[in-house]
Formats: C-alpha cells, structure tokens, sequence
C-alpha cells in the first residue's frame, strides 16, 4: 500500500471527515422560523438489538455518544473524543463513525448529507465524485450509501472511499465512511467486512455515567 503513507492518508482523512461532518449537518438545512411550528418532540429511545455475529467478532458498545457495533477479529477500534476509527489488521481499509443527534443533521435529507459529506473528504488530489445514490440495506435504521475513487495527495495511492448515512428518523445520525486501497487486492476482501461490520451497527440512548464501551 506503500503502507505508511497511504495509511497516514487515511487516517488524517478520516478525522478530519468527522469534523466536517459536523459543519455539513450544521448548513444547508434551510432557516427556521420563529413564526412557524416548533418541531416535534422526538419519539422515546429504546436500544435496539444486535443481531447475531459470525463466530469471533466482538461487540463494542459506546454509551458515551449511543452506539453499538460488532468488530471482526483483529480489527482495532478507537473511540476519543466522538471520533471512532476502525482499521483492518493489514491496514489496507480504514472506517470512521460520526454520530449526530443534532435536529439540524436530521432535517437535511439522508441522500444530501451523503454526498455533502463524501465530496469534503480531503486528503485527494482532486475532489471526490459521489456516485449515484444506492439504498445499504441490511440494517433496521434507513440507509443510502454513495461511492467515489480517487488518488491521494501523498503517494498517489488509489483509493475508493464509501459514504453510508444510516439514520433513525427524530432521533440519531449515524456518519460512516469506509476508505479502502485500491492498489492491494486484499482490500477487497476488508471492504466486505467492513460494509458487513456497518450492518451490525445499532442506536443506543447516550448515557453519560455509563462504564466505557469495550471489545
């Protein structure tokens, strides 16, 4: 992957995703009115359930900001802060989670915060190109996912970076973008658990005493 390089690319391009997130759900959604109806009050928050893992994966839970998520083996998982970065053993794939409980994120419609959020990814020669929306399915939250490819500025690495939005309507956000190397065969095959890895992604309510979440 010219391993080093690529996955500095990576992982600072991830990060950074997780800060222009925010700016995304924060423009754009139309000004409100004070003159109009105040928005309803969000439906009660209930835990979802996870469904069964394949035979190795751990689950992860994070109250601090409401989620839960199954990992494969090997993949490490870092939770600082609100940012969430899983990387493959190889490091040939990279997977960031952005939640977003903010009522302006909500009201942008899925397929726009898609594409928004995949065209600031930085950390490419040129910007990315959103491919045409597709529905992720497979999870109990609704979800579009969109695609592009590109080549980094260090290194010139081939890249495909996915977009998925999963979201519960009134209640939570869920950001994940899923960047692999194009140039190694193996990343294939760490796409695939990555994709089957956001699947397992379930709502939990953020409890702010709650015990740190653990593999």
């Amino acid at each position: 992957m010219e391993d080093s390089a690529a996955v500095g690319g990576i992982r600072e391009s991830l990060v950074w995703l997780v800060v222009i997130l925010a700016m995304t759900g924060a423009s754009g959604c139309g000004s409100s009115s004070d003159d109009g109806p105040p928005p309803a009050a969000p439906p009660p928050e209930t835990a979802q359930k996870l469904p069964k893992l394949p035979p190795g994966w751990k689950v992860h839970h994070d109250r601090s900001i409401g989620f839960a998520i199954g990992v494969p083996p090997g993949w490490s998982l870092d939770s600082h802060a609100g940012k969430v970065l899983i990387r493959s053993p190889d490091h040939l794939a990279a997977v960031t989670l952005a939640v977003d409980r903010n009522g302006d994120a909500l009201e942008l419609p899925a397929g726009q915060f898609a594409t928004r959020a995949l065209a600031a990814i930085p950390g490419f020669r040129s910007q990315l190109v959103p491919s045409k929306l597709k529905h992720f399915g497979g999870t109990p939250l609704k979800a579009v996912q969109t695609t592009a490819t590109g080549s980094t500025k260090p290194g010139r690495v081939p890249e495909r970076a996915t977009l998925i939005v999963l979201r519960r309507d009134r209640i939570v956000n869920y950001t994940v973008a899923v960047l692999e190397n194009r140039q190694q065969a193996a990343s294939k095959l760490d796409r695939a658990y990555a994709l089957r890895m956001v699947k397992t992604l379930r709502d939990e309510p953020v409890q702010d005493a709650a015990a740190p979440g653990s593999l």
